[in-house]
């Protein structure tokens, strides 16, 4: 089943020729599930944006937490007061077929899917909520306890991404487009400052990208999750309005037909002043982040900004 067609939790439910058992898990618990596979495809989507990587999950962090860079793991950003019930999904009838594992939002929504691999992991799957849970000095280590997040006003490039997953940053997009709009920003050095860019040039930012061999990292928010890629640019192709790009071990599909705008942010990163390529659709909603996470290196940090100040204005 598709992750389009397990959009609400409704649908997946109503799915005929599958068995589905629904998972009531803390946000700890879901987290530690997730972090016992081997390997596995973890897929976010917003409908405009998805990402697709293969690979082991490393430990999920909360909003408000410190998030370490990615890497080749699987990294996920949560907010777990949006966090709902997973369900296990098994197709009836399809020799072979492993199981697969929907996490939904408090309001029904599709924020995360789970494929597995191997027969190990399918079997970890099938006892997920059914075996004994994490110890208490495991959930401790989790840390995934909601805390007060910072404002994004003052500049941190975490509580920007933060930001980002309420309500898909609609109102915090508003409020940069009017300090834009007014020329005016908050903290020091252009932190905070913010520009639009011309949305038609996203192929291009990719193909340079690829072709310069400059690492970068790509978050896709769902209501609930933040998934983040990081590496290398391999591969950029259009079909039709679709944009695919393959970065690191994984593959981003973004449909430019429902972008309708992208904001340059600059915020506080490890080297100080880091820009941010946001990519919004028609309702304000941030489907995508291009940025650097991390303490990269000077050289790919000032090869970076160098890239983006050359953006020409929308």
């Amino acid at each position: 089943m598709s992750a389009l067609n397990a959009g609400t939790l409704d649908r997946l439910l109503s799915s005929p020729h599958t068995m589905l058992r629904k998972v009531t898990l803390s946000p700890e618990a879901l987290a530690y599930g997730l972090v016992g596979f081997g390997t596995a495809t973890a897929t976010t989507s917003n409908g405009a944006c998805t990402i697709h990587q293969i690979g082991s999950y490393d430990l999920p962090t909360a909003c408000g937490r410190a998030l370490r860079a990615p890497s080749a793991w699987i990294t996920l950003r949560v907010r777990p007061a949006s966090l709902g019930v997973a369900v296990i999904a098994h197709e009836e009838g399809v020799q072979g077929a492993l199981p697969s594992l929907y996490v939904y939002s408090i309001d029904g929504r599709l924020v995360h899917r789970v494929l597995v691999h191997s027969a190990q992991d399918a079997r970890l799957l099938a006892r997920l909520g059914r075996s004994r849970p994490p110890s208490e000095a495991q959930l401790r280590i989790l840390q995934l306890a909601g805390e007060a997040a910072a404002d994004w006003r003052d500049g941190d490039q975490l509580a920007q991404l933060d930001a980002i997953l309420d309500a898909g940053g609609s109102d915090r997009h508003a409020a940069l487009v009017r300090g834009n709009a007014a020329r005016s920003g908050w903290g020091v050095g252009g932190v905070g400052n913010s520009r639009a860019v011309d949305p038609s040039l996203l192929p291009a930012v990719f193909e340079h990208l690829s072709s310069v061999g400059l690492p970068v990292c790509v978050g896709v928010p769902s209501s609930a999750v933040l998934q983040l890629g990081a590496g290398l640019v391999h591969l950029v192709e259009r079909v039709g309005a679709l944009l695919v790009v393959s970065l690191g071990d994984g593959v981003i599909e973004l449909d430019l037909g429902a972008v309708r705008s992208c904001l340059l942010v600059a915020a506080c990163g490890p080297r100080g002043r880091t820009s941010t390529l946001e990519v919004y659709d028609d309702r304000a909603r941030c489907v995508a982040v291009v940025t650097q996470l991390g303490l990269v290196s000077a050289d790919v940090h000032r090869a970076w900004e160098h890239m983006l100040e050359s953006l020409p204005a929308a």
